[in-house]
This record gives structure tokens, C-alpha cells and sequence, in this order.
């Protein structure tokens, strides 16, 4: 019997990505490095496949959320509408959140969005050692859609507060563990600055 196979998604660029893959004995718990910013829109991507899914995690600047009704009297062009799930977290909220954290789920072969995933998802940030550093933060997990697209772009999680420096991103998807790397969030570049965007660098 040959033993499981892990794969490892190595960096990402423009929604690209290699994969490698080794053997393990054991359960399969996946960790991918997530990869590098696409700055041109303020956005991390990491995939991988595992068990017939392809998960994607994205972390992007904090978006607005509304209702279908909302939507329906056109007064929402951008952002998302909320289909179902927890509560969305505004941006006006007294925490003020800073990033978008959410996951896209199709299927491996297909590559259709799964829209009736079961999804848990938590992160916890990291020391300089890469060792976890306080407990993990539960994300309650919003089931929503682009405004303007339709199912396919079908994705959960919620917007979120994520300060400067590596986490750990914990997801469940139907009951398969995957955990991604945030490696390193740096201060905006002087470029990004002076322009005013909230361009990002990763450290590997």
C-alpha cells in the first residue's frame, strides 16, 4: 500500500501556483505557504487540493458586507452580499477590521464552487521563532458572494483584525484540515505610501 501523499503549494503569483508533493504516514495535515502579494490589488492567495477539494485562502483589505434587500434596490455596487452563516463583521465596527480573510472551495476535477460547504476557520499569530503566541481567534463564518457574480464566487469567512506579523491560518473544510502559513505582513512600502494603496510585502 502506498503511503498518502501531502501536497505543498510553493509561491503565488497572479493565482498561479507548482505543486510538490511528499510521502507521510499519518493523518494528513496540510501546511502551504501562502504567497506572495499581488500588489496590484492588496491581495494574498494560497490553493491546494486535498481529498477531491481545491481550497483557496484569501486575505485582502476589509470589505463592506450587505443584505440581498439591500442589493435588489441597487444600493450596493461593490463589496459582498451576505447569503448566509454568522453575522458579518461592518466596517464601521468599533474593532475596526483590517483584512478580509476568507476561503474559496471547488471541486478538484470540475473546478465548480462548492456552495454548500461546511467551513470552520481561526488564525493565531505567530513569535519571532514561528512559535504560536496566544490563543487562536475563531472566525464565525459568513457564507456570500461578490456583489454583481453569481454562485460561483460563492466563498466563506468573515472580515477580521490581523495586525503586522506571521500567522498561522487553521481551516476545516468538510471535515479536511488544512493550515496555511502567513509568513510575514511588513508596514506599507514608501511606493505605497505616497500613493495612498495598502501594498504589502511577505517574508519567506
Amino acid at each position: 500500500m502506498k503511503p498518502p501523499q501531502i501536497p505543498i503549494c510553493s509561491n503565488v503569483f497572479k493565482r498561479s501556483f507548482e505543486m510538490r508533493t511528499i510521502p507521510i504516514f499519518f493523518q494528513v495535515v496540510i501546511l502551504a505557504a501562502l504567497g506572495t502579494v499581488l500588489a496590484a490589488n492588496d491581495h494574498f492567495m494560497s490553493d491546494t487540493t486535498i481529498n477531491g477539494l481545491r481550497v483557496e485562502l484569501h486575505v485582502l483589505p476589509a470589505e463592506p458586507f450587505f443584505t440581498k434587500d439591500q442589493v435588489s434596490a441597487g444600493n450596493a455596487k461593490e463589496g459582498m452580499v451576505v447569503i448566509g452563516g454568522a453575522k458579518p463583521l461592518p466596517l464601521d465596527a468599533e474593532t475596526k477590521p483590517t483584512h478580509h480573510l476568507v476561503v474559496h472551495v471547488f471541486d478538484s476535477l470540475t473546478s465548480k464552487a462548492i456552495t454548500n460547504a461546511k467551513v470552520a476557520m481561526s488564525y493565531q499569530a505567530l513569535d519571532e521563532k514561528g512559535e504560536q503566541s496566544g490563543g487562536p481567534i475563531e472566525v464565525p463564518i459568513v457564507v456570500m458572494q461578490s456583489i454583481g457574480k453569481d454562485e460561483e464566487s460563492t466563498h466563506y469567512g468573515n472580515n477580521v483584525i490581523m495586525r503586522d506579523g506571521p500567522y498561522v491560518v487553521s481551516v476545516v473544510v468538510n471535515n479536511r484540515k488544512i493550515k496555511f502559513k502567513i509568513n510575514k505582513f511588513f508596514e506599507p512600502t514608501a511606493s505605497s505610501k505616497s500613493t495612498g494603496s495598502k501594498e504589502y510585502r511577505l517574508t519567506h
